[in-house]
């Protein structure tokens, strides 16, 4: 089970995993495509695993069916809603209710609910009292893109674990090991998607990614120009088409983001995709103007899946930029 960069969290699982206290509560945050159901499923496989000496071994029952996909102990809840979401009764409750029942093989019994962070906030009520309490054979991972989504009260009782990204170095070695694509392929997916090995994949598979990835680079261009026109021009391939519109979003933030960091004087790696228009915006706009501009994605993003219209949507984001941008 490979898991690139990210010592600091191997680190912290492996320290508690060693301290012979099992954690009955985990959150793994970050963005998509850090891996963080990869380190869920290293955390499973840990606790499964029924060698003595190294662990997980990759060769006992537990760890062969946990590879498989079919371990009885580590239950992967799957969402009911297209959405991702999660049902409160038949997903929710379920697992609070199934957790009472003892591990089939091993003994502990591993829940993964990933990608928490497109259900409803108060939901995870539903699980307050199972984390407050488990029984001694439970453990429940949770994941999201940040820990920020979960309740205080749910917080409180967790470890919470940071996914990064790697360095562009270490995510362009893994594509060329792990895909089937040109040397200039892959450098073109490092220089959109940063060190995120997963969105990079994505990127080199997907023409969805790569269309959203191109409309989030013009757009900043024409941000960081104070071009209405060519950002409005930019903008209009998103008029009928939720998901390439809330993609962009996301990358065009990560622009934004890097811009808001540089301006402070960070020493960055440039995670988002047009590191030219980041450092030009960090050039001319004040910090506080660069702090509202990280926070309209969000914004819209929230809007587009309240179902609000598209095109009044996007409209609203251009006189927002141009507000802002002066």
């Amino acid at each position: 089970m490979e898991i690139i960069g990210n010592e600091n969290a191997l680190a912290a699982v492996d320290a508690l995993l060693s301290s012979g206290r099992t954690p009955h509560s985990i959150v793994i945050y970050g963005e998509k495509g850090l891996g963080k159901r990869s380190l869920a499923k290293y955390i499973a496989a840990r606790m499964l695993c029924k060698s003595a000496a190294a662990s997980p071994c990759g060769i006992c029952r537990s760890c062969v069916m946990l590879a498989g996909g079919g371990h009885p102990d580590f239950i992967q809840v799957q969402p009911s809603l297209k959405s991702g979401a999660y049902k409160l009764d038949e997903d929710l409750r379920f697992v609070a209710a199934d957790a009472v029942t003892a591990p089939n093989e091993s003994s502990v019994k591993i829940y993964l609910i990933a990608d928490m962070d497109k259900t409803p906030v108060g939901s995870q009520n539903a699980l307050l009292k199972l984390i407050e309490e488990p029984p001694d054979h439970v453990v429940i991972i949770l994941t999201a893109s940040s820990k920020e989504y979960f309740l205080p009260t749910i917080l409180s009782r967790v470890i919470a674990i940071g996914m990064s990204p790697v360095t562009a170095e270490q995510c362009a070695e893994y594509l060329k090991k792990h895909s089937s694509h040109s040397s200039e392929e892959i450098a073109e997916a490092v220089s959109a998607m940063g060190g995120n090995i997963g969105m990079c994949l994505e990127y080199l598979e997907s023409k969805g990614l790569r269309a959203a990835a191109e409309t989030a680079r013009l757009a900043a261009k024409a941000t960081a120009d104070r071009n209405e026109y060519e950002l409005m021009k930019a903008l209009s391939v998103c008029d009928k088409d939720r998901e390439l519109t809330v993609s962009m979003l996301k990358l065009l933030q990560n622009i934004f983001r890097d811009a808001y960091l540089a301006a402070l004087g960070c020493t960055i790696e440039n995670c988002g995709c047009c590191a030219e228009a980041s450092e030009k915006m960090a050039a001319s706009l004040s910090v506080s103007k660069l702090g509202e501009l990280c926070s309209l994605s969000e914004k819209y993003i929230f809007r587009i899946n309240a179902n609000a219209g598209l095109q009044l949507c996007l409209c609203s984001l251009c006189a927002d930029i141009k507000n802002i941008t002066g």
